[in-house]
């Protein structure tokens, strides 16, 4: 991989500031643990002196013998409870629980009270560590927030009594330190970034003129002329640009005229060829039919009634065919001949494929089929009379090559669809369905029909396409719809 020097200040940018904003964030995380648990410290052993000293009181306002602890568990619970906004728990000298009260408003201590629960059941370090004569304290999670479990002996003049245990909610104080590390881990990303992106822009100011024009040299000596982005700047590297984007230029536009050219005449040429291949083919096969049959019944000893029939019926077909034939392609001729700027107007499609569907259903008729046309308008710009004769070599062809006795569907939205059942379509015949004389030697058929369709919708700017999907003949006109604009 080349280092270049885009590269080497990326790099060398994103480490160091990488680095920077970790070390940033791991000590403030330990300044922000050391200061919690500094302050957690100090409210335990607060809580510690002061419900000791109150124990001392109610023992000498109370009982004086041991058993106060355990009779007057109700009111020194509750009392602690209040005095101090939290759950308290009261367990005998054997680890046998006594009692527990916690704060009526303190929804997250009432839902973790722990009734019941002695020690040998409790696997809370902090009431182990209490039991051997040693005051401790552990942070719970829960799924609402964060507990904190204090427990010491109560000794009243060397006498052991038992233990209490406390239960605080420090959620606030927990999700006060992670809010405050998250807007200083996003004030740290968000500094990171701007002094980041500040580099590489001015390490970009720098090195980009000379990448574009190192890549454009490149590109040109493969035959790529794309331009390079403006350099605007007024020193000589500004003007070295200024003069290659010039000479670049210049050397793209003739290469373009000349493929242009070069295309123009290759696509011509083979048009040229293959239509005039397929023209003499065409034109050849029906006038052999009817010059062999000619020539059978105009011997002078021919005298078979039968095949003179037969003869004169396929003579008539194939001269049918071949005017067919001929008056396609001298509408091919004429659509191809004439100018682009043809007049065209704005109208409504929809009720011109229902007049034309109208007009078809005679012939339709014929084949036992009947057209059925849905929608709604479709306003477009264009020739009347060539969609008009787009949508008759369609539906022709619908009848024609379509299964007898089912409908034909033709549906009029922000694009045409015209649907009939058919035939089993050789996949070479599909594939080459648009292209001139392509048709399934069905009698009377020209094979110039769907081509002409094709030219029609290529002069309107639209598409055409078709499709066999499960034993039907989908054809789909995209013809763009008229967009009014200003008073045009």
């Amino acid at each position: 991989m080349k280092w270049t020097i885009r590269k080497k200040f990326f790099v060398g940018f994103f480490f160091l500031f990488t680095v920077a904003a970790f070390l940033f964030n791991f000590v403030l995380a330990n300044m922000l643990e050391n200061h919690t648990t500094t302050n957690l410290e100090s409210d335990v052993t607060t809580l510690q002196f002061a419900t000791k000293q109150y124990m001392k009181q109610f023992k000498q306002l109370h009982k004086q013998d041991g058993s106060f602890f355990i009779e007057d568990s109700y009111t020194i619970a509750n009392e602690l409870s209040k005095i101090n906004d939290q759950s308290v728990a009261l367990y005998d000298v054997t680890g046998q629980f006594i009692y527990e009260a916690a704060p009526i408003d303190q929804s997250l201590l009432i839902e973790h009270q722990r009734y019941q629960t002695n020690v040998e059941n409790e696997s809370s370090e902090e009431l182990k560590q209490a039991f051997q004569n040693k005051s401790a304290y552990t942070i719970q999670p829960v799924e609402n927030g964060t507990l904190l479990y204090f427990a010491y002996p109560l000794y009243i003049e060397d006498t052991f009594y038992g233990v209490i245990r406390f239960t605080a909610d420090y959620t606030d104080v927990f999700q006060h330190n992670e809010r405050l590390l998250r807007s200083f881990t996003l004030l740290t990303i968000l500094l990171f970034l701007g002094v980041f992106i500040i580099s590489l822009l001015i390490t970009n100011q720098i090195t980009k003129p000379l990448h574009d024009l190192t890549n454009a040299t490149k590109r040109m000596a493969q035959g790529d002329y794309q331009p390079i982005p403006a350099i605007n700047r007024t020193d000589e590297m500004g003007e070295l640009a200024k003069h290659f984007k010039l000479m670049q230029h210049e050397i793209q536009q003739h290469i373009q005229t000349i493929e242009r050219e070069k295309e123009k005449v290759m696509l011509l040429e083979e048009k040229r060829r293959s239509f005039f291949n397929n023209v003499t083919h065409e034109l050849k096969t029906p006038l052999t039919t009817i010059s062999g049959y000619a020539q059978i019944i105009g011997e002078k000893d021919f005298d078979d009634a039968i095949f003179l029939s037969k003869a004169t019926q396929k003579i008539r077909s194939e001269s049918d065919r071949l005017n067919e034939m001929v008056t396609q392609l001298l509408t091919l001729s004429k659509y191809q001949s004439e100018t682009l700027n043809k007049r065209t107007e704005v109208f409504d499609l929809f009720p011109l494929v229902q007049s034309i569907s109208e007009d078809m259903q005679l012939k339709a008729t014929q084949y036992n089929t009947n057209i059925v046309v849905s929608g709604e308008p479709l306003i477009v710009r264009g020739n009347q009379n060539e969609l008009k004769q787009l949508f008759i070599n369609l539906i022709d062809n619908a009848i024609q090559h379509g299964k007898p006795g089912h409908d034909i569907d033709i549906e009029v939205r922000d694009q045409i669809l015209i649907k009939n059942a058919c035939f089993p379509i050789p996949p070479n015949i599909l594939e080459h369905i648009f292209e001139p004389f392509v048709h399934r030697k069905k009698e009377g058929s020209s094979g110039l029909g769907l081509f002409i369709c094709a030219e029609i919708v290529e002069r309107h700017k639209g598409t055409i396409m078709f499709e066999e999907k499960l034993g039907q003949a989908v054809v789909t006109i995209i013809i763009p719809r008229w967009q009014h604009s200003g008073n045009n």
